[in-house]
Order: structure tokens, then C-alpha cells, then sequence
């Protein structure tokens, strides 16, 4: 699938990304499978003369029994990708198969592999970022994954998440695994699932484990993306000069 971005493709974020779509080229979107049923989009820009760097993003609200949210997660993020110079991967998550967990590691495993084959895309410079279940899940991954964490990884970026979550779901994020990986995290002062007192205790405990932290709070933020527009804008200029 290839075009432009279609104002329907995801509500919560249009006029972010009609703002970062002041210029756009056009993309191609092809769905990657995995062993486990899993299904992920690869956003690659069409015009790119130089193979792009990597954001992988994990969508969040994995209760739903679908292997292929990551496709509909990447319709809304392609004119983003694109405009800010990136290939996307947008692997899946569901009940059978969280972030957290071994199927989750080998199913992003596969997706890299498969992404690394193709020209425009350089999966040696590569950035985590997430959402709710997805930036817990994008956090665990990256502790999970040494052989990205001493080379390709550059960074990770989160939102609205709590790593608590993990511990009653049979998980559990070890700080000291993301030592020195660069970690953005973004918490909503009201947000009504994530208390701000749980979050900053994981800010202390980053930093505590000699992980660079840039850590933000915005007072009035609830819980979803739709709070994070302005923020979720500021990501490539964070993200690029770790890409290069």
C-alpha cells in the first residue's frame, strides 16, 4: 500500500501529523509474518536515496485478540515516518503473546531479520518507542535484547506506561539491562490509569541503574497519545543525532 496520509487512519493524532506532513513523499507500507501468526507493517519511504534508520513502535492496548493491530497502528504513523527521515516497523502484540514475552522477543527477532534485507532500511541504527502496554513492552524488549543493546540500539522512547504492570502479568523490567541505552519517557500528570508517584519511582530507579533518562511530566495529560501531540512532535529531534 502506498499514498498519503488519510485524516481517518488514526483520530487522536491528525493535527500532529498534518503539521509534520508539510512536506511527505510518498511511502510504501508491506506486511511482514511471522512463525508465531504475528503480522507487522514496515513503513519504507519510496524516494529514500540512502538507507533509512529504524524506529520500531509497539502499539499499546494489547487485550484485543488481534496478531495484526501493528498494521493498523502504522496507517496512522506513516506520513510521521516518512516526513522525519525514518523506517518504521510496527510489530503486533496480543493476550497469547505480550511485549513480555519470549514469543514477543523471537517474533521481533524474525521481524528485524526480515527488515534488515531490505535497501532501504538500516537496521544498525535503531530506536524503541511505545505507548501504554507498548512503552512497557518497548522497555522490557530493549532490556531483553543484548546484542541490540551493545550496538544497534540507540535509544527508547515511551508514553503514558508503568513498568509495574509487568510484575501481576508474570514480568519484570530489570533497570540495571538498560544501562547506558538513552531512555525519553512522558507521563500525564492525570493520567487515570498510571499514578505520577509509581512513575517517578521508575525515574529513580533508571537512574539509580546509570540509565540516561530525559524525563518529562505534563501536569494536565491523561492517559493516551492524544495528550502527547506537541511532545510526540519533539521525538525526531531527539532521536536523530542518536541515529547518525
Amino acid at each position: 500500500m502506498s499514498g498519503r496520509f488519510s485524516p481517518r487512519a488514526w483520530p487522536s493524532v491528525n493535527n500532529l501529523l498534518l503539521a509534520l506532513s508539510l512536506w511527505c513523499g510518498a511511502w510504501k507500507i508491506d506486511t511482514l509474518e511471522s512463525p508465531d501468526g504475528g503480522r507487522a507493517a514496515l513503513v519504507v519511504s519510496v524516494n529514500a536515496k540512502a538507507p533509512r534508520p529504524l524506529v520500531v513502535w509497539f502499539h499499546g492496548g494489547i487485550g484485543a485478540n488481534n496478531p495484526s493491530k501493528g498494521l493498523l497502528a502504522a496507517q496512522g504513523l506513516a506520513a510521521w515516518a516518512d516526513s522525519c527521515g525514518f523506517a518504521l516497523l510496527v510489530p503486533s502484540a496480543w493476550p497469547g503473546s505480550p511485549w513480555w514475552s519470549a514469543s514477543a522477543v523471537s517474533r521481533l527477532e524474525t521481524h528485524l531479520r526480515q527488515v534488515g534485507k531490505r535497501r532501504r532500511v538500516d537496521t544498525r541504527r535503531i530506536v524503541f518507542a511505545g505507548v501504554s502496554d507498548g512503552g512497557s513492552g518497548a522497555l522490557w524488549l530493549a532490556a531483553q535484547m543484548p546484542a541490540l543493546r551493545t550496538g544497534a540500539l540507540r535509544g527508547v522512547a515511551v508514553w503514558s506506561t508503568d513498568p509495574s504492570v509487568l510484575v501481576s502479568r508474570g514480568a519484570v523490567l530489570d533497570p540495571s539491562l538498560l544501562k547506558g541505552i538513552p531512555v525519553r519517557w512522558t507521563a500525564g500528570g492525570r493520567d487515570r490509569l498510571y499514578p505520577v508517584s509509581d512513575v517517578t519511582a521508575w525515574w529513580s530507579r533508571l537512574r539509580s541503574a546509570s540509565v540516561p533518562l530525559e524525563s518529562r511530566l505534563d501536569p494536565e495529560a491523561d492517559h493516551d497519545m492524544t495528550w502527547h501531540q506537541q511532545d510526540f512532535a519533539r521525538v525526531p529531534a531527539w532521536a536523530k543525532p542518536r541515529l547518525r
